[in-house]
């Protein structure tokens, strides 16, 4: 491992132990102090993200644009600094728990479960949730370059009991995941690039990951889309429901089906979404 993936390693270990110190309230205050110095100084993303903003809600205004922009960097700055905290932090979340009972019953069938998911609100603390619960889980992760912070979070998702396996990994290995009668978590609402199947995204052909209806199509499997969100009291809300396309079963139709429930989140809480991946790079093929 190279000298700067080390320090990566441990600045974040030394960073998340100091987190672990602060309070609460202290630790949201400097999650907004962080995210003012990310959006007026740093700019990460900004401009990919309010052009995304501004294709999903063309009927807002320029101001309600840059409020969303602004209070989601707010949003994910303190869920970052929540993550890093988890093993405290998860003890002050009041959770609301809606479907279990459908997860609990789908894994009585000894066949695993498919769960899909999105890059919307508090993606990390629902994690935590399967995992603290016991559930026997696998989430689908992108591989980071930088070694030490690659060690870093696989360490400490597995210390919550969410265990990982990486995008380029074997397929068998993931078909495995399902025949051990265990979950496997995908993400899947990021570009997808030609490999992908074009589905409707806030009125917008988007390229959009496989994985859910390949793997549900070829296993039987039971699929669900699942999303846990903050509402307007502060309430956690953890969602587990059904993936139930209309008509026939297909690549497509399943695809489309989470994608408009994951829409459905995104337009009730906008900000709580990561806007900063490049969701609309890939343009659909010209109809001939």
């Amino acid at each position: 491992m190279r000298y700067h993936h080390k320090l990566s390693y441990l600045s974040l270990t030394l960073f998340s132990s100091w987190l672990k110190s602060l309070s609460e309230s202290d630790r949201n205050r400097l999650g907004v102090r962080i995210a003012r110095f990310a959006y007026y100084l740093l700019g990460l993303r900004k401009k990919e993200a309010l052009k995304n903003i501004v294709i999903a809600f063309p009927e807002k205004s320029e101001d309600e644009h840059i409020k969303i922009l602004k209070k989601t960097y707010s949003f994910f700055t303190q869920s970052f600094l929540q993550f890093l905290s988890i093993h405290k932090s998860f003890r002050f979340v009041d959770f609301e728990i809606e479907g279990r009972e459908l997860l609990d019953q789908a894994l009585a069938k000894k066949k695993g479960v498919i769960l899909a998911t999105g890059h919307f609100s508090k993606w990390e603390m629902m994690s935590a949730w399967l995992g603290f619960s016991g559930y026997p889980c696998v989430a689908v992760a992108l591989k980071q370059k930088n070694k030490g912070a690659d060690l870093f979070f696989r360490k400490f998702r597995d210390s919550t009991g969410m265990k990982m396996i990486f995008r380029k990994s074997s397929l068998d290995d993931m078909y495995q995941i399902l025949n051990d009668n265990k979950i496997l978590i995908l993400a899947s609402d990021q570009d997808a690039k030609r490999r992908g199947v074009f589905v409707n995204f806030f009125n917008t052909l988007s390229s959009t990951p496989k994985g859910v209806s390949r793997f549900h199509l070829q296993t039987g499997s039971d699929m669900f889309f699942i999303t846990c969100h903050v509402d307007n009291s502060g309430k956690y809300k953890l969602h587990i429901q059904p993936i139930i396309p209309e008509g026939e079963s297909t690549i497509e139709s399943i695809t489309q089906t989470f994608t408009t429930l994951l829409e459905k989140k995104v337009r009730q809480f906008p900000e709580q979404y990561f806007w900063f991946h490049r969701r609309w790079k890939t343009k659909p093929p010209i109809a001939s």
